[in-house]
């Protein structure tokens, strides 16, 4: 080819590609649209999936179908997503585990946390609850520490897995309190809540939406939440730092994330609707019972969101030293 042909070649090309490109975002959504969750159904992801997901289905007249594909601290379904086709109709609810704490604690990861995808909204974001079983007799963060330091290495944990926001919380309250606890990993939200009703283990340091209406039923304790501030759910609860343990400061968001190279247009598509649906009464109520707050950011500020979230967590996790179990 002559050289002197080339800055026109590359211009058609990049013609054609913003052509096609326009065109289907002209034409999305044509058919059923498939919204991964990356844990198990019944967890906290879950929670906020499926009110999200028919109220976009409602905005886009198309069905917006929920699909639970757990493994690896939520990693597998977020690496299946990243090879996805960029065409929209395969997205993912991501969050603060898989894309800022999993690059930290998984040295080979199937997907890049911020290369791999192109950011739609943040949804929610909000603290953790530590709550602890009926069997434990810890009334304050104070007695569960004075307890953990009377039996070193008896007391355990759940978390919904390795790598997942809870596990680092729990790890973080481990060397903030100066204790030998032990963390028990289990593969989602309903697992580790069964196993803490059923004495399994003697606390978790929870989202709120697993464990806000157990609280509320008087079938867990509530002790502290993580985060600088009071939650508007729980407001008898202290932080952390108010509860004497300083260093816990751990606040969890869910996003929507598409395939890198789907195209603006239909990116722009699904930041409209799922900010929309966030208005939409239905939803709002649904999320309102779980405890977070809502958000709906443009896919830009998202953007510029998930970047700073992965640079400091992945350095939280380097510096206090978390490996998987």
């Amino acid at each position: 080819m002559n050289h002197r042909h080339l800055p026109r070649v590359l211009a058609a090309i990049c013609a054609f590609l913003l052509t096609a490109g326009t065109a289907a975002a002209q034409t999305f959504p044509s058919r059923t649209i498939t919204l991964v969750v990356p844990f198990p159904a019944g967890g906290a992801l879950d929670a906020v999936a499926r009110p999200m997901a028919e109220g976009m289905r409602k905005i886009l007249g198309q069905p917006v179908i929920v699909e639970n594909v757990p493994g690896a601290g939520g990693t597998v379904g977020t690496g299946n997503v990243a090879k996805a086709a960029p065409d929209g109709y395969t997205i993912l609810l991501g969050s603060v585990a898989t894309h800022a704490i999993a690059a930290g604690v998984y040295p080979k990861l199937t997907y890049d946390p911020i290369a791999s995808f192109a950011p739609i909204t943040q949804l929610t974001r909000g603290p953790l609850v530590l709550a602890v079983a009926p069997q434990v007799a810890a009334k304050t963060v104070a007695e569960l520490i004075a307890a953990a330091k009377a039996s070193p290495g008896k007391i355990n944990y759940a978390s919904t897995g390795n790598g997942t926001a809870l596990h680092v919380a729990g790890e973080l309250f481990k060397s903030a309190a100066g204790i030998d606890v032990q963390h028990i990993p289990y593969r989602g939200g309903g697992q580790a809540m069964t196993a803490l009703m059923a004495g399994e283990v003697s606390y978790i340091i929870g989202n709120t939406q697993l464990v806000k209406p157990l609280i509320s039923g008087a079938k867990l304790r509530g002790l502290a939440v993580t985060g600088e501030q009071r939650l508007a759910a729980l407001p008898d609860l202290p932080t952390f730092a108010q509860a004497g343990t300083a260093g816990v400061d751990v606040v969890t968001w869910f996003g929507l994330f598409a395939p890198a190279g789907t195209a603006p247009g239909i990116v722009q598509q699904l930041n409209a609707a799922a900010v929309a649906a966030l208005k939409d009464e239905s939803v709002q109520k649904s999320l309102a019972t779980l405890g977070d707050e809502s958000v709906g950011s443009s896919a830009a500020d998202f953007t510029g969101f998930v970047r700073a979230e992965h640079q400091r967590w992945v350095q939280i996790i380097r510096s206090a030293g978390i490996k998987i179990d």
